[in-house]
């Protein structure tokens, strides 16, 4: 089963606010994200599972917006208030969540790839941005000390690794996303020691704590 992507600024007065954090939230049948500053500007995204290969080719955002509220209908999260506070202009369609596990060639010749076009990751990851910014740097070092096609050759060699665990890790958070009647009730059952764990930093350094020594010389 896929996701789906939707994203909004609405109307947030009247709703209890959330400050500068963003609540995460497992509904019955999506995966709900929101923020409701004291001023009263919110903002949302929901993660909407398919099984639709079409992805809801031709819907417009008036046809989205209730087909998003339902998906929300006695969830005890403030979701279907602001999905119908929503303007249909203001509605961002981002489709599919997809990524490629691995991109099996990443140089030939004097092409390179880099960001997406060598590691895309599901948007679950958080890290899209991230990993092309990493790339960047590595691909600079590497240019800038070896010679064609080393450079290139040593570059993959620094970044391959990391990326696809990474794309790996958002597989496995769109997989929870998108779980079934039974998987739902295992996940919800087994989220509490999860989240105690994942409350430890050290769980989640190797993602977000990842640094280059730009003066050290790469090596072939």
């Amino acid at each position: 089963m896929g996701l789906l992507g939707f994203g909004a600024r609405c109307d947030g007065d009247g709703v209890a606010p959330t400050g500068d954090k963003m609540h995460l939230v497992f509904g019955k049948r999506a995966f709900f994200g929101y923020q409701v500053t004291g001023t009263g500007e919110g903002g949302w995204f929901v993660n909407l599972p398919s099984r639709d290969p079409s992805y809801g080719a031709g819907f417009t955002p008036a046809e989205w917006l209730p087909v998003l509220a339902d998906a929300f209908t006695g969830d005890r999260v403030p979701a279907v208030e602001l999905i119908r506070r929503t303007d249909p202009k203001d509605l961002v369609v981002t489709g599919g969540l997809e990524d490629i596990p691995s991109v099996p060639v990443w140089h030939r010749d004097r092409a390179v790839l880099i960001g997406d076009a060598a590691h895309p990751t599901s948007p679950s990851s958080g890290q899209g941005a991230s990993l092309a910014a990493e790339s960047a740097v590595q691909l600079a070092r590497c240019l800038r000390d070896l010679p064609l096609p080393q450079a290139f050759s040593a570059y993959e060699a620094l970044r391959r690794a990391r990326v696809e665990r990474v794309i790996a890790a958002a597989a496995r958070t769109n997989s929870d996303k998108a779980a079934g009647p039974v998987a739902r009730v295992l996940r919800d059952a087994l989220m509490p020691v999860a989240m105690r764990l994942l409350a430890n930093p050290e769980k989640w350094r190797w993602q977000f704590d990842h640094p280059i020594d730009w003066s050290a010389p790469a090596r072939a």
